[in-house]
């Protein structure tokens, strides 16, 4: 299958006060089109329902070269460059006017079995369906593990509203960049944009529930290490890196 590309203007709504656009508005449009693409082969989120199957976003590593801003036409494609057993991996590219490369994105995404609530190998026709395109933006996610105990210094609480909950009943993958980025101090984002962002998810939210998010910056220049939680259990992990304006 080749590459698959939708266009969008960016609205004022969706940019901050300086005019650029908000980063989770970047992963709400890469999530839409991904959305559209499997929609326009057959195997959109309908077609897996009905077969109790549904793809679960397991990892994302996003990277910013330049901000578009309100009222720019951008083009947002995506295809898949790998998929093995459980999983597969989506990429992500975003365009300004002038066909730069602004924005490239890589995800990781499991196949689900919404009965047994497990993992499941994705069939050999869906794998057929989506073909693949090895064309990958980065050569792996970051490791997690190293630092899954690190001690998180600030942190803030939130209930989840209904609001967060998307089409597929849980809590909207792109929430989860809004929760990490909000504790961080306002003098840092008055006077940095986020350059880098990964995030890794380890488990569901459900509506009403507490969730702390809590960072710690790490040696690495202007960068942080990120958790959501509720209580006992972690549901999400994240890195975030800032470049001055």
């Amino acid at each position: 299958m080749a590459k698959y590309s939708r266009e969008f203007v960016i609205p004022y709504y969706e940019c901050n006060k300086t005019g650029l656009v908000r980063p989770a508005s970047i992963l709400a449009y890469m999530a839409e089109v991904s959305t559209l693409q499997s929609d326009f082969l057959g195997v959109g989120i309908v077609e897996l329902l009905n077969n109790n199957q549904a793809w679960m976003l397991n990892r994302w590593r996003l990277k910013f070269l330049k901000y578009p801003k309100a009222q720019e036409r951008i083009k947002v494609e995506t295809w898949c460059s790998s998929i093995d057993r459980f999983y597969a991996l989506r990429e992500f590219a975003v365009y300004n006017e002038s066909g730069e490369k602004i924005i490239k994105a890589s995800t990781q995404w499991v196949l689900v079995d919404t009965l047994k609530k497990r993992p499941k190998r994705v069939p050999q026709d869906m794998i057929e369906i989506y073909g693949s395109i090895s064309e990958k933006h980065f050569d792996d996610f970051y490791d997690f593990r190293a630092d899954f105990d690190t001690d998180m210094e600030n942190a803030e609480d939130f209930h989840v509203r209904k609001s967060d909950i998307d089409c597929n009943n849980h809590v909207n993958n792109v929430k989860y960049l809004g929760w990490i980025v909000e504790p961080i101090p306002l003098e840092i984002d008055e006077n940095n944009l986020l350059s880098e962002l990964e995030i890794m998810y380890k488990k569901q939210i459900k509506y009403g529930e507490l969730i702390c998010s809590s960072y710690t910056k790490i040696e690495e220049e202007n960068t942080f290490l990120h958790k959501i939680s509720n209580g006992e259990e972690v549901n999400a992990l994240g890195k975030t890196k800032w470049m001055k304006k």
